[in-house]
């Protein structure tokens, strides 16, 4: 079933009940809620977004979440939802998880947002914002949520869980900036961030590299602690397959590792809206 279709098949109050039980969501919050849930089934579908399936998974205390951080509402509408969902919920309670995860940023459409950014930039930045302290909170525990599962699987034990937590910092921040879409070069610095979780993933990476090309002639380059002397010595050398594809694997690792804070050393301070 796709996005919107949650939404269409589904009642407010049926909606709104799943909030309250599940996520505790304030009652000053239900009116913006209600205004979203009757926008989302009244968007147009945008094929050309469609593509991308929306993942929904567990996270360790089998509560529901967006797999990395959610793309703009009208970019969903039309993807096909897939769920990780053992507990078989009813539609109505799929269309709460989806509403709650859609308003990590705020509880508006991104057409909505860049219409109220537009306003206010003509008015001269006059605010007649009306403070709703339960959205500050229903925003703060989404971020919170966000977070949980990352930091419930993080471990002192290796580097390799600061690059996962660092991703997923870089995930977040690409979430709010496609959403945001204020600045002409708001899209680059998106793919660039892309770009950085990619080499993170790599760098952390220690599966294999079947069909994979990797560049063994510069390798001197790459040596250290996770590319030895001892690895660059044996590279090309070992008679067993599987320590060549590890020996490779390695300098892959290495290879992305090194890039990595070159490549947030030109582009991080970019990042900022």
């Amino acid at each position: 079933m796709i996005y919107k279709e949650y939404f269409i098949n589904s009642e407010f109050e049926d909606v709104w009940c799943t909030l309250q039980t599940c996520y505790n969501e304030p009652e000053s919050v239900r009116n913006l809620y209600k205004t979203l849930f009757y926008t989302i089934r009244n968007l147009p579908i945008d094929n050309t977004r469609s593509e991308k399936p929306m993942q929904i998974v567990r996270d360790f205390e089998g509560m529901i979440h967006v797999a990395g951080a959610p793309d703009p509402i009208e970019w969903l509408v039309g993807r096909e939802v897939i769920f990780d969902d053992t507990e078989k919920s009813t539609v109505a309670e799929l269309a709460a998880h989806l509403l709650y995860w859609s308003t990590l940023y705020d509880f508006k459409t991104q057409t909505r947002y860049h219409k109220d950014c537009q306003k206010y930039f003509e008015e001269e930045f006059a605010c007649d914002y009306v403070e709703n302290p339960g959205k500050d909170l229903s925003l703060k525990r989404k971020a919170c949520y966000y977070w949980k599962d990352a930091i419930a699987n993080d471990s002192a034990i290796d580097w390799i869980y600061i690059l996962d937590i660092l991703r997923k910092r870089i995930e977040y921040h690409i979430g709010y900036h496609r959403y945001t879409d204020r600045f002409t070069n708001s899209r680059l610095y998106v793919s660039r961030m892309e770009l950085c979780c990619r080499l993170l993933e790599l760098a952390s990476d220690n599966d294999g590299i079947e069909g994979i090309y990797v560049n063994i002639h510069n390798a001197s380059r790459y040596i250290g602690r996770i590319f030895s002397q001892y690895d660059f010595d044996k590279i090309g050398k070992d008679k067993d397959d599987n320590l060549k594809v590890l020996r490779l694997s390695v300098l892959r690792r290495a290879k992305a590792y090194k890039i990595l804070w070159k490549f947030l050393d030109h582009n991080l301070t970019y990042w900022w809206d």
